[in-house]
């Protein structure tokens, strides 16, 4: 039960959670919660036991329980408590409340149900042209995204329903409290040595032998709740002061005691005089032409107030009425005892109603309801069209190939292992006809999808004991993306008639004062219906296809029309690198096309540099080695790419070419924090090339700690995402562009 009162304080407190468990038994002392019939369940604590039922009482209460329950009507004996707990479950009883506490739950649920079983960490040696590593990994992004727009959108709509319901104005109460005072004294002289004081005062009896001439004050005024002194009031009213002189019998006599009188403000004060002696003598004459004596007569003392004005800003119209009782005897008049002695205060209160916005309470926060409804009409809108590119995009990938639409929809069940992995297979293999037969018997084994690829070929398989079941698919045999290696190639060139394919550019960087020296172009293609592709989802198609000459051949071509662009428009330009094929190099025509390029595009060949893959067929064949030379010949300059992998032979290959560059590979750079073998590796390929007079250029820095390590190495040139990620020709030449 929740606790609804003070009761039980301090142990209790208003607002906690109190559970019971029902017992046999209850005994003095515990503390048990019963169902009283008229005001319902009960928590108080058992004090006693008659033939009645249980005596109860709260602990901080000094009056018993006025219910006996019996042993029946006994819920349960107190077990233990939440404190505040109450509290949140009276607010969960709120629509609002209720609505955004249920939308949290389905939404954990609904994510513990969905991503329980994440994809494994995976490390690939390439990616193969039909599963883009990075389309994959926004896949399952963009079902996150989703999932938390939806509920975003869900919790929009459960509260725009609920605030639209509700009005947007309502009719408010404010009250004023307020308080009538009134203060009343009388004296009289002391003609003897009766009193101790010479003057009789307020509450003494007055003989009428001793003195008749009674002195009252009556002062008045009028106080309101709340109301800073800065808020003046602004009254006016009248008063009057009668007396009444009363029997038993039922005989009543008026006097006057002050006439009507006008005052202004919130108080007033008054002086009656008042004979007792006269009013002795009315009394013995009443009695003397009636014949009917009473020994006691009351005589009040009436006061009438009728007070106008506003208090802030809320009309006042009231009347004051208090009496002031006395008793009369044949001998002297005398006020009645009262236990709380003489309180003349009359309570009263103001209201006013008035028309402001209605209001909600979210989470503690008072909201207007016309704001909530705009808040939860932007909300919507904004889940709405935020989830509609996300939502376009993986409708398009999973439409794209089965290979996409089997990794978006079941990447939960799916594990990549590497290929060639056979051998380990179960006794028997199964071929399933589809993917969702397989997904039937993962879910009836309990076992994950194990993914095996190899370039255009995938291979699924769940195992249960010996039995491994699997299916397979070849995407240019099945004709997901292109149906044949033909329509590949017609697709790509048409790819490079229509300049679907576009280059980046990241900057080469001085690290000595971070200034831009070079930049290394890199390759993308934005397909129509794929999106883009990188170089490592269609080179080795394109290679299968022989049109890497005709890659490198665009290539050359923008990057030259490109560096003739940023001359004319006044970039300080700096060398490009390109990567150029062993093929392409390899052709009879390649100094020419290379020439005439260049020729065309009037381009300054020191600010075009090839790049030579560490392959040995680079090192093996005499023609390339010779048209290597030519290019040198002709200005370009020549830089290793990806020096000090896996070839012993690298140091005496440099020797053989005219190389004006270094550069060593990313994965020498990465782990370099922690490898001592790394870092001195770095350190003797830098001092070995400053000693060439080669320019050692640092691939992959990807932190403030490899850039350290690298310089403490001597390295003086690197670049990496954290000195420039990959840009646009037009943001190079921005970063490029000469100051006015």
């Amino acid at each position: 039960m929740i606790v609804n009162g003070n009761s039980m304080e301090p142990e209790h407190r208003l607002g906690d959670l109190v559970l019971t468990r029902s017992k046999p038994d209850y005994d003095i002392d515990q503390k048990v919660v019963y169902k009283d019939p008229v005001v319902g369940y009960v928590f108080h604590r058992v004090v006693d036991l008659d033939d009645e039922g249980f005596i109860l009482k709260g602990d901080n209460n000094d009056w018993l329980d006025a219910y006996q329950p019996k042993r029946a009507e006994i819920v349960g004996k107190y077990w233990f408590m939440i404190p505040g707990a109450g509290q949140v479950i009276r607010k969960l009883r709120e629509p609002a409340y209720f609505a955004g506490f249920t939308i949290i739950i389905v939404g954990i649920i609904s994510s513990i149900f969905l991503f329980e079983k994440r994809d494994v960490s995976r490390k690939r040696k390439k990616r193969d042209f039909m599963k883009s590593q990075p389309a994959i990994t926004r896949g399952e992004i963009r079902q996150e995204l989703l999932l938390f727009l939806g509920i975003l959108a869900l919790v929009a709509l459960i509260l725009g329903i609920y605030v639209f319901t509700k009005p947007v104005t309502k009719v408010y109460t404010d009250t004023m409290f307020y308080t009538h005072e009134g203060d009343f004294s009388y004296t009289s002289r002391n003609k003897d040595t009766l009193y101790d004081a010479a003057t009789v005062k307020t509450g003494d009896p007055i003989y009428f032998l001793i003195t008749c001439d009674v002195l009252m004050d009556f002062d008045y005024s009028f106080s309101a709740r709340d109301l800073s002194p800065a808020e003046n009031l602004s009254l006016a009213g009248k008063y009057k002061i009668s007396a009444q002189l009363s029997d038993i019998d039922g005989w009543t006599r008026s006097f006057e005691l002050h006439p009507v009188t006008e005052f202004s403000g919130d108080s007033f004060e008054s002086k009656v005089s008042l004979d007792v002696c006269s009013i002795h003598d009315l009394i013995l004459a009443k009695e003397e032409k009636t014949g009917a004596e009473s020994r006691i007569y009351d005589f009040k003392i009436l006061p009438i107030v009728t007070i106008t004005g506003e208090v802030k800003g809320i009309p006042l119209q009231d009347i004051y009425q208090p009496e002031i009782a006395f008793q009369f005897n044949p001998t002297l008049m005398r006020m009645p005892e009262m236990e709380d002695g003489l309180n003349l205060n009359q309570e009263g209160f103001l209201t006013d109603d008035y028309i402001d916005l209605n209001t909600i309470n979210i989470f503690g926060i008072e909201v207007a309801i016309i704001r909530a409804r705009q808040i939860t009409l932007v909300l919507f809108i904004i889940s709405l069209l935020a989830s509609a590119y996300p939502t376009w995009t993986l409708i398009r990938d999973i439409r794209r190939s089965d290979i996409s639409r089997i990794q978006i929809q079941y990447h939960p069940l799916l594990v990549d292992v590497l290929d060639g992995n056979q051998e380990n297979l179960g006794d028997q293999i199964v071929e399933v006809a589809s993917f969702s037969d397989l997904t039937k018997m993962a879910e009836r084994y309990g076992a994950m999808i194990l993914h095996e690829s190899k370039d255009s070929y995938h291979r699924y398989s769940v195992q249960d004991a010996q039995t491994v079941y699997q299916y397979e698919i070849d995407v240019f045999k099945d004709e997901t993306l292109f149906p044949t290696i033909y329509e590949f190639r017609k697709a790509l060139l048409r790819a490079i008639a229509e300049d679907q394919l576009e280059l980046y550019y990241q900057p080469v960087v001085l690290l000595k004062d971070r200034s831009v020296i070079g930049v290394e172009a890199f390759l993308r293609w934005n397909h129509p219906d794929h999106g883009t592709l990188y170089p490592a989802d269609f080179i080795s198609h394109a290679e299968a296809c022989d049109l890497i000459p005709e890659i490198d051949s665009w290539v050359t071509k923008n990057v030259c029309q490109q560096l003739r662009i940023w001359k004319e428009k006044g970039v300080s330009v700096v060398p490009v690198s390109i990567n150029i094929s062993p093929e392409t190099i390899l052709k009879d025509q390649f100094i020419t096309e290379v020439t005439a390029t260049i020729l065309e595009n009037m381009c300054d060949p020191n600010l075009i540099q090839i790049e030579i893959n560490r392959s040995n067929q680079i090192f093996r064949d005499e023609n390339i080695k010779e048209h290597l030379i030519q290019l040198n010949d002709l200005g370009v300059r020549l830089a290793f790419d990806n020096f000090a992998t896996d070839s012993a032979n690298q140091i005496n290959q440099i020797f053989q070419m005219p190389i004006q560059s270094l550069k060593i590979d990313r994965t020498i750079i990465q782990g370099i924090k922690e490898n001592r073998t790394s870092q001195r590796l770095v350190s003797a390929i830098a001092k070995m090339a400053k000693s060439l007079k080669i320019e050692v250029v640092a691939q992959g820095v990807e932190s403030k700690e490899d850039l350290d390590i690298l310089k403490a190495q001597d390295i003086e040139v690197a670049q990496g995402f954290f000195l420039g990620k990959l840009a646009t020709a037009d943001e190079i030449g921005s970063l490029l562009e000469k100051p006015d």
